[in-house]
Order: C-alpha cells, then sequence, then structure tokens
C-alpha cells in the first residue's frame, strides 16, 4: 500500500467512503489519535508536513486526510493561507515518514498538467471514484435491505429510484430513513410515506406534465415545490434544460444513436437520457423546440417584469 493516496470525484459520501477505508486498511481500529483531518483551504503545507512527520501518538501508525485538496485540480481554490506548492513536490518526491496521506479532492478529474499532479501520478496511488451506475444502484438498494432481513417486494427498487433520481449519497439517506421507519416488511405505503422524491425527479414530473398538457397537475406540483422554499428561476432553467436534453436525444435518436451513446456524446447520466429516451418518439421536435423558446422568453419576463417570479410562473405553466 502506497502513503500517498489521492481520492477524487464529484460524489462526496462515496469519496468520504472511499478515503474510510484506506484509512482503516492501514491502522487497524480508527480512533482520534490515529486520524488527523486537516483542511486545505485553511491549512499551510507546512502545517501539513509537520503533522505528516511528527510520530503518531499512542498509536503505531497514524493517517492524514487533507480536505479540499484542490492542488492537483485546475480548480480555483477558496484558499485562506498562502500554499508553497514547491515545498510539496519535495515533500511527495522525497517522502520518509510512515504517515498515510490522503488527498480528498471533489472533483470529476486532475488537471494533469501540472508539476505536482505529475508528480503525484508517480507517487501516489490514484482513486477515482465514480458516480454508480443504474445497475449498480439497484445491487446496491438491493442488498441493504436484504442485509437487514426485511420482507420486500423487488418492484419497489424501481418505485425508490424513481423517486430519489440515481444519486448514490441520496439513495443511501433515504433508505436509510426507510429502514428506520419499518418493522420487518417494506411495503408501496412505506416508500410514499418515507422517501421524498427529489428536486430532478420533480422536476421531471413538472417537464412530463408540460409536455401531456396537464396544465392543473402542473400547478399544484409548482405550489408543492414552492412550499420546499424552490425558487421560480432556479426552477424554470432546470425545466428549460431538460426541455434541451428531450430536444438534444430526439435529434440524435433520428442519427440513430442508443441511449448510451447519446448519454456519452452530451455527457449526461445515462438514467436521464435513459428516461428522456422513452419519451420523445411522442413528441415532434418543432413541439420540443417551441417548449424551450417559450422557457426562454418567460425567462426574460423574470428578468423584466415588476411582477412576482412566483405569480409569473403559475401563469407561464398554464400558457405553455
Amino acid at each position: 500500500m502506497k502513503l500517498i493516496n489521492i481520492v477524487y470525484g464529484t460524489n462526496r459520501v462515496r469519496v468520504e467512503e472511499q478515503v474510510n477505508t484506506l484509512v482503516k486498511d492501514y491502522v487497524g481500529e480508527v480512533d482520534d489519535f490515529n486520524r488527523i483531518v486537516l483542511d486545505y483551504n485553511d491549512t499551510t503545507i507546512e502545517s501539513i508536513i509537520e503533522e505528516a512527520q511528527t510520530l503518531p501518538f499512542l498509536s503505531n501508525k497514524k493517517a492524514i486526510i487533507i480536505q479540499n485538496a484542490t492542488l492537483f485540480t485546475a480548480i480555483r481554490s477558496r484558499n485562506t493561507v498562502d500554499h508553497n506548492i514547491d515545498l510539496m513536490i519535495k515533500y511527495l518526491e522525497n517522502k520518509e515518514d510512515d504517515t498515510l496521506l490522503i488527498f480528498s479532492v471533489q472533483s470529476e478529474n486532475l488537471d494533469s498538467r501540472k508539476k505536482i499532479t505529475k508528480i503525484a501520478k508517480t507517487k501516489s496511488e490514484l482513486f477515482e471514484v465514480e458516480e454508480m451506475q443504474e445497475a449498480e444502484l439497484r445491487d446496491y438498494i438491493r442488498s441493504v435491505i436484504e442485509r437487514e432481513n426485511v420482507r420486500f417486494n423487488p418492484s419497489l427498487i424501481n418505485m425508490i429510484i424513481e423517486r430519489t433520481g440515481i444519486h448514490y449519497d441520496t439513495v443511501k439517506q433515504e433508505l436509510g430513513k426507510l429502514l428506520l421507519y419499518v418493522d420487518d416488511e417494506i411495503t408501496t405505503k412505506h416508500v410514499e410515506e418515507v422517501i421524498s422524491k427529489s428536486l430532478e425527479q420533480n422536476v421531471f414530473l413538472l417537464t412530463d406534465y408540460l409536455l401531456k398538457n396537464e396544465k392543473r397537475e402542473a400547478v399544484m406540483l409548482f405550489r408543492d415545490l414552492m412550499l420546499q422554499k424552490e425558487e421560480p428561476i432556479k426552477l424554470l432553467g432546470l425545466v428549460a434544460g431538460q426541455f434541451r436534453l428531450l430536444y438534444q436525444t430526439k435529434i440524435l435518436k433520428q442519427e440513430g444513436l442508443n441511449s448510451d451513446a447519446i448519454a456519452k456524446r452530451l455527457r449526461v447520466h445515462p438514467y436521464r437520457v435513459k428516461l428522456a429516451y422513452r419519451t420523445i418518439d411522442r413528441y415532434p421536435l418543432n413541439y420540443l423546440l417551441n417548449k424551450m423558446i417559450l422557457c426562454r422568453d418567460m425567462d426574460y419576463q423574470f428578468k423584466t417584469s415588476y411582477l412576482e417570479r412566483e405569480a409569473l410562473f403559475e401563469v407561464f405553466l398554464t400558457k405553455i
């Protein structure tokens, strides 16, 4: 096991889980003495190195986790201190202590152009933490429920994903709530009562209502979202983005691409494209384009009208 690790990915929860696994594998039983957490935003590189070179206290081994380690990325960090990158490069090249150093990076990728990244790749072990695909997420839900010895109909997995979307951290949180709520069996009623619909799923449903011209349902859902303190202008942007995804998916489907190929082309999660792929045959391109134009016009009204945005959005829902 290398003593320098870089764990990176956009899913904070999965990154943390990978970091915790590495720490446990190295130090064994984890406690406050052998697991040190530092924030790169407000900790100098001198302090990081000093901590790494300090012998562990009441423990044989020690692991240091550097959170928000943007030094390997193109992300502009929110540092409150000046960082001596050259000093870190020298340390990485000549590390002699026995401390496990883990850099936790909330980023989809590393910046390979940077000198420190090039050196880190030769001196450290990289762990790219990807978002779970739909099939993996289904297996995860099934395994968690089965581990708790709770009875359930496998079809409920579809219902759970339809409400949470395909984000691992959301699924994990909502599944935890559900298992605390039930006794020895999960029913449809339990899922409906406990698992909240994600904003992403509500936007998909709102867009679907608009496509089907179900205006009353769209207005009722919008009012529910207002009670959840969502902003009309944010919702408009998400709805417009969903119409744009449908439009682009339809064009690419007509070119002969399947849903996986479209997801790669558009750099969109395959699950979102899968949902779009199922529905686009019902709607002509011009119909989808018109919806996008109406969203653009509504955005202009938001920025120029003196009327409240909530009222404007309701009018928009009845006209689109």
